[in-house]
């Protein structure tokens, strides 16, 4: 059976289920109500179809609970089927693509053409299916809005059910995550049964709306995320733990230490650390001593001296879930992660002296930094030139380092984005010369496509719910850009940092980014928010 069927068979039970009107508007006046958000809420705009949900949303009853319930489930089939439908169509492209894009001699020139037409015609399908993919998005995000406003007690009590027993992951997301919004009575309740939930974004958007609730009965779930097999829930439990000051969770966030290479290493000895006070770096095994002396007094207050040997450093003794050699730089930030992509800017500006304006006076640029990360180095650019053969020249450096056992892909940007490989590539010898060859063929040309580049590099996170596999396999990206965002479907700032929110709600990906040259051009405080909101670090170079 489907899963629009199963949904539409859980649907007609819901209206089967209809009890009669207890409170709010007679049995006329809801017919009249009824009818006018139909009229309403199947016109274009989608402040018309917002001001008829938040219409039925205010009568807040049962069936009005129930309304727009079978709204958002037949608004879901649909989009579901459109999209079956274009990602067919994508599939049937794509193969009559294949043997002309894996031709070992040279295409004629009747074969050339075809596969030009085929190529536009296949980027045209996906420009379609991405507009309507966003469209039918703001317009399901606007029902599962409506529907958490919802306080009655009985409405609430039929969101619960679906919460806790919609067939369709996307459902059970939206409307708990409508249901946070609100603030409805009941949600912690709602989200401490959602956290074990077999989908692990359901999970995840449980665990983040338990962080600040202070409901004792999460602590065990947070203690328990710390060693999940997602990352991302991992994360949330990191969270929870220091949130909640959960004494049981400190031994678990140090087992944990001790198994991860890579960013988390960052978040759980920064969580460490703020919670006790002390910094041990990655080292588990002087985190577990220091525990067996200093646990049983911890009050869930800082009680250290401040850093001790071990301290800051990226280094750790080998086999304490740290490393002993030291880790690759990028613009000097340090690389922690194993999964990683790098967005790059090669605008047209790229072609200009990577020396500041003279009128800037001699002194380096300051950096700031932020997040659990190791503080960025000193930086000095390793030869003189363009900015563009800068990076090159940098990026080179940074990709011979990397540990064998990092994933990476590569993303330019222009007005145009342009990306390295489809899937994550493991930085083998030979991948990482093919990487440095296509960076090094790369020419400065036209605007900067920000805000597109960023889309691309969540894409290949796995962006939540534009993801139904949600891979998750990427966990920091690199963003170096030396102007302000000018083109593509976000060239506002503002903009970008709204999508950014969008896109990592699931992710959890930190971006680091770096400002090269002439901080007027690329906007500071545009790559400074990037970094806050998601905790990475902004250097300017």
């Amino acid at each position: 059976m489907t899963k629009q069927r199963l949904f539409l068979g859980v649907l007609g039970l819901l209206l089967a289920l209809a009890i009669p009107l207890v409170a709010g508007p007679t049995a006329a006046e809801w017919d009249q109500m009824k009818k006018d958000f139909y009229r309403d809420f199947s016109n274009q705009d989608v402040s018309v179809k917002k001001s008829a949900l938040d219409r039925i949303a205010a009568v807040n009853t049962l069936d009005a609970a129930k309304l727009l319930l079978s709204v958002y489930g037949a608004v879901k089939q649909e989009t579901d089927a459109m999209d079956d439908k274009c990602q067919a169509n994508v599939d049937d492209l794509e193969k009559k693509l294949k043997p002309l894009r894996a031709a070992k001699s040279a295409l004629s020139a009747g074969e050339a053409d075809r596969k030009a037409k085929i190529e536009a015609e296949l980027k045209a399908v996906n420009d379609d299916k991405t507009k309507k993919d966003g469209d039918a998005k703001k317009v399901l995000d606007t029902i599962a809005s409506a529907i958490g406003k919802f306080t009655d007690a009985g409405a609430v009590s039929e969101l619960k059910k679906m919460v806790l027993s919609a067939p369709d992951w996307t459902d059970r997301y939206a409307i708990l995550s409508g249901l946070l919004a609100s603030g409805a009575d009941g949600v912690g309740s709602i989200c401490l049964e959602a956290a074990k939930d077999k989908d692990v974004r359901v999970r995840i958007i449980a665990l983040d709306g338990l962080l600040n609730l202070k409901i004792d009965a999460a602590i065990p779930l947070f203690i328990a995320a710390v060693e999940d097999a997602q990352w991302q829930v991992r994360l949330s439990g990191v969270a929870g733990v220091e949130q909640y000051h959960a004494k049981d969770g400190v031994p678990a966030m140090i087992r944990q230490l001790k198994k991860e290479d890579g960013r988390l290493r960052d978040d759980i000895s920064g969580a460490l650390k703020r919670m006790t006070g002390m910094d041990f770096g990655y080292n588990a095994d002087n985190w577990s001593e220091w525990w067996k002396v200093n646990g049983d007094k911890w009050n869930g207050k800082p009680i250290g001296g401040g850093a001790v040997a071990g301290g800051n450093d990226v280094k750790s003794p080998g086999g304490a879930g740290g490393t002993t050699t030291e880790p690759p730089t990028f613009f000097g930030l340090k690389i922690t992660s194993k999964k990683i992509v790098f967005v790059l800017d090669v605008s047209g500006s790229m072609a200009e002296p990577s020396e500041p304006p003279p009128d800037k006076g001699k002194e380096p640029p300051p950096t700031l930094s932020g997040g659990n990360g190791p503080k960025p180095e000193p930086w000095e650019p390793g030869m003189t030139g363009t900015k563009l053969e800068v990076l090159k020249h940098e990026f080179e450096k940074t990709i011979t380092k990397l540990d064998p056992k990092t994933t990476f892909n590569i993303i330019v940007f222009a007005s145009d984005v342009q990306q390295w490989k489809e899937k994550m590539q493991t930085a083998t010898p030979p991948i990482k010369a093919e990487a440095i060859d296509f960076v090094k063929k790369q020419a400065p040309t036209s605007q900067t496509n920000s805000g597109d580049a960023l889309e691309k590099a969540f894409e290949l996170a796995g962006m939540g719910l534009s993801d139904k596999s949600y891979a998750a396999l990427v966990d920091t990206i690199y963003l170096m850009s030396d102007g302000s965002p000018n083109a593509g479907k976000y060239p506002n700032p503002d903009d970008i940092t709204r999508k950014i929110e969008e896109w990592n709600k699931l992710s959890k990906v930190i971006i680091n980014c770096v400002g090269l040259g002439n901080p007027t051009n690329y906007n500071p405080s545009f790559l400074q928010r990037v970094a806050s909101m998601t905790g990475g670090v902004f250097v300017k170079r």
